[in-house]
């Protein structure tokens, strides 16, 4: 569904004369963050204003490291008016930036949004000011991106500088406030998930992984905003604009503080950072390419779910089978049923959720 035409290019889009805030969220990694702030002082374009979300702390000594955070955030307010919103008490991760993006985008038409792990490369600011003007009339586009992992074999696709993905990356991103606001996750319990359960999300060569991603979450008893907000997009039939190159660079693997990276970092993770990138050609339409589009066979799915190391209840497999009716599929999901089979019981006894 596209409500007006796309330019061709990022150069021809005028820059709004008011820019959209840059959201930075913070914790208590100060070194990281000010690597980050670093890469935002040398921006092609700088934003107008900083609003910066640091979450209180969990323990007494978090306290000292939330304060550096602050005073480093204070003090660029030489080079970027940095408004520094210091959480009174501990939301943890998910409800701070869920409530970071809720507030901002009460009062604000878009926003651009880094984390303290998260450095720009010098055009990244730019070239996602560019972006929320392009597909801002374009309401099945919910994300502007600037971190690009692509499927295994999907290289060809990195010929274009953008491209659509189904995909949502929170490494370097944009939204519009109507596009969160659809969504509704502030209003939404942690663990939501739109689709009720992992084997109910539809399963192609990129969504397979979010499905792998929810599978452990439930079973672990864990949330993350970030496979939560995939989700409710993909629900709703919403896409992404992702670079096919990444202007940003994750360096919060093998942090003491980290939540989510921990141990060294994957090769995958920067693999397609490029500091000089600057994309400008956009992709024609708001389709996803056919390749994306396309849904996994059961059989492709059964041994993906297998190589990934996941078992399937007795209601995940009649589930698979009823989406994957044909012979071969529920023979593959019926093996790996029976050789995951000794992992399920063993969580049974332990209580844990299978």
């Amino acid at each position: 569904m596209n409500s007006t035409a796309l330019p061709s290019t990022l150069d021809e889009v005028a820059l709004p004369q008011k820019l959209p805030p840059l959201v930075l969220v913070a914790f208590t990694r100060p070194e990281l963050l000010q690597e980050v702030l670093k890469g935002i002082q040398a921006q092609s374009l700088l934003p107008q204003q900083i609003i910066a979300f640091v979450d209180g702390a969990r323990k007494p000594a978090d306290q000292g490291l939330i304060d550096q955070c602050v005073q480093l955030l204070q003090a660029f307010s030489s080079c970027v008016p940095v408004k520094v919103i210091a959480r009174s008490q501990n939301l943890g991760c998910d409800r701070n930036v869920i409530s970071a993006l809720t507030e901002v985008l009460a009062t604000e038409e878009s926003l651009i949004y880094l984390e303290d792990d998260t450095v720009p490369a010098p055009h990244f600011f730019d070239r996602m000011c560019r972006l929320l003007v392009a597909y801002r009339d374009q309401p099945d586009i919910f994300s502007v991106s600037a971190y690009a992992n692509l499927p295994d074999g999907m290289d060809s696709l990195a010929q274009q500088d953008l491209m659509v993905s189904n995909r949502f990356f929170a490494l370097g991103w944009g939204l519009w406030a109507d596009r969160w606001q659809s969504i509704g996750l502030i209003d939404r319990p942690p663990a939501f998930n739109p689709f009720g359960q992992f084997h109910h999300i539809p399963a192609t060569v990129q969504t397979k992984l979010t499905l792998v991603n929810q599978f452990w979450l439930e079973k672990n008893g864990h949330t993350d905003w970030v496979i939560t907000t995939t989700l409710a997009a993909l629900d709703r039939g919403m896409r992404h604009v992702i670079t096919t190159q990444s202007m940003v660079r994750n360096i919060g693997f093998d942090h003491p503080e980290a939540k989510t990276y921990r141990g060294k970092e994957p090769a995958w993770v920067n693999a397609r950072y490029n500091p000089d990138y600057r994309p400008n050609r956009l992709p024609i339409g708001t389709t996803l390419p056919a390749a994306l589009a396309q849904p996994l066979s059961g059989v492709e799915l059964a041994q993906y779910l297998l190589h990934q190391g996941l078992w399937l209840s007795p209601r995940a497999l009649l589930s698979f089978w009823q989406r994957y009716p044909d012979w071969p599929s529920r023979m593959a999901f019926g093996r790996l049923f029976v050789k995951r089979l000794l992992v399920m019981v063993r969580r049974l006894r332990q209580g844990r959720p299978v």
